[in-house]
């Protein structure tokens, strides 16, 4: 207790620093002083919250930092513990992992310390997530060919001719491997109707990857990004560390709201969308929006960042031609990602240019991370070339058909008291609506301590009043699984039921 009076002493509510920060670095230092020994279990974040007299999201943005810097370390159904094997670091004082010499000399250390925007990644990027009921966006690895994965790289090192195994043990072309571009090239333009060449691709560690890079490359410090609201996190992130300034664009049942944009930030540099599925609500861009977008990107002289992130899973019908397919004036870039239809382990990832960026990309590529490894690359151009791809999309097409059926029934069946949900006719994740007086943000904690990963959509939400709405994903959970959660989901809402309003 008197560890904690010091804490909330302490934290300062008026300062510049996020109180998230101040508690990060009052937590190092006692655990770098030995107030606070290794094995030591901390109180839990709602208990330390309580006694600081902060929100709980302020103690679990600091723990989560401490957890993945090696501080703390989550023991499941026990708690918190100090860590017993402590990082070596520098003071807490000082920003973790600068050189003091390059702090001392002023220069980088103002652009990376601690509570610059860079470091205010979201959660959902920073840290590893889990695959546990009802994670959305994570595929069932579980289900991929390993075998057949191991087979291809086993006759790809013994068809390795030692005089000519440069290519793939060497230095690798920061544009990516050109096998694995040809085979993109022909895969986007039969799936998705774009027109391009094996010269207008480039490879990337994941999409995010290419989103943090096209915002180093196309945006200075001030200038304005359209950004979907509820949307991905990742490009207000990648925005704002770039120096830019991300505008909030609301989405309705068609889409980004154009107009809206336009009477926001008509002169904005660039606009990110997810056309073919909105992340997170699932609508399609309607083509009246497709084309207003790409008449606005004209006139404005401005970019516009396609992602399309798995638009392979498709259910019912087929989906529209990608915004890059009606492109005529060379303003959008396509971003897709091997994560959803291989595994995420692989981060690989792909952008579809304009003839006059590839070459700022590639050289941009360059400098950041050099090239992806050249192995992966040429495992999974191999696996695209003898039509693996395609079958594996196909089977868990097929499967997730079936996993989302499932889920839609059981939420029907027992839980239909709290919550409706509609199909999704493409993805691997289905949104729900709660009931009134329910809280998607409240769930999703609830949820959280009983073991299940649950979206509200409200975390996705800048000025969006979405906070009844919660995303559970089903492509990776087995029907136990998703048995066992939705009991889990019944008792929570049942408990919650007593209590009142939410």
């Amino acid at each position: 207790m008197r560890l904690l009076d010091s804490l909330a002493l302490d934290i300062d509510r008026v300062a510049d620093a996020p109180l998230h920060r101040q508690l990060y670095r009052r937590l190092v230092e006692e655990i770098t002083a030995g107030s606070l020994r290794p094995g030591e279990k901390l109180p839990s974040t709602r208990d330390f919250a309580g006694l600081l007299g902060v929100s709980r999201n302020t103690v679990l943005l600091a723990f989560d930092h401490l957890i993945s810097e090696g501080y703390l370390q989550p023991m499941t159904g026990s708690g918190t513990y100090v860590a017993r094997d402590l990082p070596e670091q520098l003071p807490a004082k000082a920003p973790a992992r600068i050189n003091p010499a390059i702090e001392a000399a002023g220069h980088l250390s103002r652009s990376l310390a601690p509570d610059t925007a860079i470091t205010h990644a979201p959660s959902t990027l920073r840290h590893m997530r889990r695959p546990v009921p009802f994670r959305a966006n994570f595929p069932a690895v579980d289900m991929f060919p390993v075998r057949q994965w191991a087979s291809l790289a086993a006759n790809l090192y013994r068809e390795l001719d030692p005089g000519a195994a440069g290519e793939l043990l060497g230095e690798g072309d920061p544009q990516g491997y050109e096998p694995l571009r040809i085979a993109i090239a022909e895969h986007v333009a039969l799936s998705r109707g774009l027109s391009c060449t094996p010269h207008n691709i480039v490879i990337f560690a994941g999409a995010q990857h290419a989103v943090d890079l096209a915002c180093r490359i196309l945006l200075t410090p001030g200038e304005r990004v359209w950004c979907e609201d509820p949307g991905y996190d990742g490009i207000y992130a990648s925005a704002t560390a770039a120096g830019a300034l991300p505008v909030a664009v609301p989405v309705d049942e068609e889409g980004i709201v154009v107009e809206d944009g336009i009477a926001q930030a008509p002169d904005a540099r660039l606009a990110y969308v997810s056309p073919s599925k909105q992340f997170p609500l699932g609508m399609e861009l309607s083509l009246e929006r497709r084309h207003a977008l790409l008449q606005w990107a004209n006139a404005a002289g401005a970019w516009v960042l396609e992602d399309d992130y798995d638009t392979e899973f498709r259910y019912a019908g087929r989906p529209m031609p990608a915004l890059h397919a009606l492109d005529r004036e060379g303003r959008v870039l396509y971003f897709g990602t091997f994560s959803k239809m291989l595994f995420p382990g692989l981060r690989l990832g792909f952008a579809v240019l304009p003839d006059a960026l590839v070459e700022a990309f590639v050289s941009a590529r360059a400098i950041v991370g050099r090239y992806s490894p050249m192995l992966e690359q040429a495992l999974v151009a191999r696996f695209m070339e003898d039509g693996h791809l395609a079958t594996h999309v196909r089977r868990m097409r097929r499967l997730y058909a079936q996993r989302q059926d499932y889920l839609l029934r059981a939420i029907e069946q027992r839980l239909s008291r709290w919550m409706m949900a509609a199909p999704t006719n493409t993805g691997m994740e289905i949104i729900a609506r709660l009931a009134r007086g329910l809280s998607g943000r409240a769930v999703a904690e609830a949820a959280a301590q009983r073991g299940l990963e649950i979206l509200p959509i409200a975390a996705l939400a800048r000025e969006a009043k979405v906070d009844h709405l919660i995303t559970l994903g089903f492509s990776a959970f087995g029907e136990e699984q998703m048995d066992e959660g939705i009991g889990i989901l019944r008792d929570i809402f049942v408990t919650m039921e007593g209590r009142g309003p939410q």
